[in-house]
């Protein structure tokens, strides 16, 4: 007997925001994200093997293919969940690392097909006898930062079970079916109603978004600034923050917002922030694209202070938190804003609070970040590790030349040490000292 095949779905808003994206070029490669797992120690290769594809055969969101047949773009579960990872020896070479980094590299500029070809590719990379790199590269429709750790945490205890011999935790229940579902009734209710008439409303009016580089379509990779600041400074910026009045993420925000002030001179400003969304939701347990990105628009006059900044940019977290679910996505389509790469906002930032640690038995391992994905034009990443804050920042290469964005991160560093040293410190200030501090660097 014929098996029946899968229903067809729809997206999810975040998988149509990916989606939308991806058809402005259909085989860009720019929406690929990549994450390498580091893993120091005796490797037993054969149970990673193991590990790596009973996790992602498990996950729904990689075996998806997607259609548009004239009546909305649908997903279908594919029956075959392949899972083929590829080996690749670089212990030999002159410099491993780097090689591995450049396979990688060149790995993520794979032409796109949402129809036919996979959505993710992965690999086990050794470096030397006891050093190993887990590559995995999955289309940024199938998942986000928090959907690549949720995969991480489950091969990582996979992989521990299988070392000490004893059973692994039960298998969670990864199908998408649920979070649609529960986007279709929030999409009917009134308050997905009240967010959108909140949105048309808060954004009536709004300008071109602030950048501080030429507006550019999305090139098909990005380049970035990558720092592992000390965890003293993180205790330095919670106590920052809380002498100001405000969360640590508030203030962080407040110091972008200053600091866009700072190098671009324009009053009016707009930073996108991208939320999780999954507290509360299904989607909490499921490896998927479930992210969203928020507008955040602020007045910013050069009279003001930081510390009156920081309590503004609070206050209009407050406001917004009650309707950050409404999509992105669905909000530019809103505006008509659908089939073209305008935005609302200029950098992104994503600050990650949640915990990225795991325990490979037997194994150090450490996350490092390979591609983010599309990018626009900057995006600034932000996440407390137990080694350290890690502040990177990924750019549109077209946009920011690597020595401009290396003199944007130093100056965004800079004024965050200033603010943390000077709460009160007017904003026309900040902007005459990053200038005599351009006429030093140039001199």
């Amino acid at each position: 007997m014929m098996r029946e095949e899968h229903p067809a779905l729809p997206l999810t808003g975040p998988q149509l925001g990916m989606w939308a994206g991806q058809q402005l070029d259909p085989h860009s490669p720019s929406f690929w994200t990549g994450e390498a797992i580091e893993l120091d120690g005796p490797l037993d290769a054969a149970a990673l093997e193991a590990s790596i594809r009973e996790a992602l055969g498990a996950c729904d969101a990689l075996h998806m293919r997607y259609a548009d047949q004239g009546e909305g773009v649908r997903q279908r579960l594919r029956e075959r969940r392949n899972v083929l990872i590829s080996r690749e020896d670089y212990a030999d070479c002159s410099d491993p690392w780097a090689s591995a980094w450049q396979w990688m590299r060149e790995d993520l500029l794979r032409n796109a097909d949402l129809g036919q070809r996979p959505l993710f590719a992965t690999a086990l990379i050794r470096i030397a006898e006891q050093r190993h790199l887990w590559y995995l590269r999955a289309h940024h429709i199938a998942l986000d930062g928090f959907g690549y750790l949720l995969l991480i945490h489950r091969v990582a205890e996979l992989y521990s079970a299988r070392i000490a011999g004893r059973e692994p935790p039960p298998a969670r229940d990864w199908s998408l079916a649920p979070v649609i579902a529960e986007e279709t009734v929030y999409r009917q209710s009134p308050a997905c109603l009240d967010s959108r008439r909140f949105w048309t409303q808060h954004l009536a009016g709004a300008g071109e978004p602030v950048t501080l580089g030429p507006k550019c379509a999305p090139a098909d990779s990005s380049h970035s600034q990558r720092s592992l600041l000390p965890p003293a400074d993180y205790a330095q910026w919670q106590g920052a923050a809380r002498r100001v009045g405000v969360d640590w993420s508030a203030w962080l925000i407040a110091a972008i917002f200053a600091w866009m002030r700072v190098r671009s001179g324009e009053f009016e400003l707009s930073i996108g922030l991208l939320v999780m969304n999954r507290l509360g939701s299904v989607a909490l347990g499921v490896p998927c694209m479930a992210m969203n990105v928020v507008p955040l628009r602020l007045r910013v006059p050069p009279e003001q202070s930081f510390d009156a900044l920081a309590r503004a940019v609070a206050a209009q977290l407050r406001e917004l938190r009650p309707h950050q679910r409404y999509n992105y996505e669905w909000l530019r389509n809103d505006l008509g804003l659908g089939d073209s790469h305008a935005q609302l906002y200029g950098p992104v930032v994503n600050i990650m609070p949640f915990d990225r640690g795991f325990v490979f038995e037997g194994l150090r391992s450490r996350a490092h970040p390979v591609s983010v994905g599309s990018v626009e034009d900057l995006d600034i990443t932000v996440s407390p590790l137990a080694e350290g804050l890690r502040f990177d920042i990924e750019a549109n290469p077209d946009a920011y030349p690597a020595p401009v964005l290396a003199a944007h991160q130093a100056a965004l560093l800079r004024l965050i040490a200033t603010v943390a040293a000077e709460p009160s410190i007017a904003l026309h200030e900040l902007a005459r000292r990053d200038a005599a501090g351009h006429e030093r660097a140039a001199a």
